[in-house]
């Protein structure tokens, strides 16, 4: 059964507009930056905290689920940072909302699982495309498969800049799910001979989005575990020995890049 309806022009019941049109007067609605820095892991505004000189824009983002605060970085006024939520709803959710209110741009800072056998944890994948396995893609677009990720043209590429701070970049595709506990050895395998090297619950979503808008997206996932390929292989585990750092340094060069 189809969940999106090409022809279908009827408005939704409510929209981040109208959340955001409750909360402000009229005229008094806030103007977020053109870009925005989205963290879909817990530890990336804690990172922006601790490592930049930031000013709050938002105490908290109206929206339908999260209430993220929206931060920027003292003498940067064109992009903004928040946390974008966890799984596809929130995900999605949070970005109708900073679009209402101006953004155009969005760069996803997330983890993912990796389970290819030469990616390990700490590797960075920057897909192209990514495969969807969540329900939320599918309000978005009339069929399942791979979102594009729309990405803005730039001088300097995500992949050099972070090469250029030491980490191992994958340029390969991702997928993304609604169901952890279901990525069955089976699974997996399938996901592999589609060109995919690592799982994650929101970035598929977040592109599908963007595309239906015409925003830009570029899509950074860290490794934070491996999966093991075989049945009988050494069993999952999350992180490593210096994963918190590795996490941290991911953050903090996404925002420094995002700076540029």
């Amino acid at each position: 059964m189809n969940w999106y309806f090409p022809d279908d022009h009827t408005s939704p019941v409510f929209t981040a507009e109208n959340h955001i049109r409750r909360k402000y007067p009229e005229g008094q609605c806030p103007q977020l930056p053109p870009k925005a820095v989205a963290f879909y892991l817990g530890k990336g505004l804690p990172v922006l905290q601790e490592r930049f000189d930031i000013e709050t824009i938002l105490e908290e983002l109206t929206g339908f689920i999260t209430h993220t605060p929206v931060f920027k970085v003292r003498g940067h006024e064109d992009v903004c940072f928040l946390h974008g939520g966890y799984g596809a709803p929130q995900a999605t959710t949070t970005i109708e909302s900073i679009r209402a209110l101006g953004v155009k741009e969005v760069l996803v800072v997330g983890l993912c699982g990796v389970f290819a056998a030469d990616a390990q944890v700490g590797d960075i994948v920057v897909p192209s495309e990514i495969l969807s396995e969540e329900g939320t893609s599918l309000h978005y677009k009339a069929e399942p498969g791979f979102a594009p990720v729309r990405r803005p043209e730039a001088e300097n590429s995500l992949e050099d800049f972070l090469r250029g701070k030491g980490f191992k970049v994958i340029q390969q595709n991702t997928v993304t799910t609604d169901a952890p506990y279901r990525q069955t050895f089976h699974k997996e395998s399938l996901w592999r001979q589609q060109g995919c090297v690592g799982v994650d619950m929101e970035a598929a979503a977040v592109a599908n989005l963007c595309d239906y808008y015409d925003m830009k997206c570029t899509v950074a996932l860290m490794a934070s575990d491996k999966h093991p390929v075989h049945e009988g292989d050494k069993p999952w585990v999350w992180g490593s020995v210096d994963y918190n750092a590795l996490r941290d340094d991911f953050i903090a060069t996404c925002v420094e890049y995002s700076l540029q």
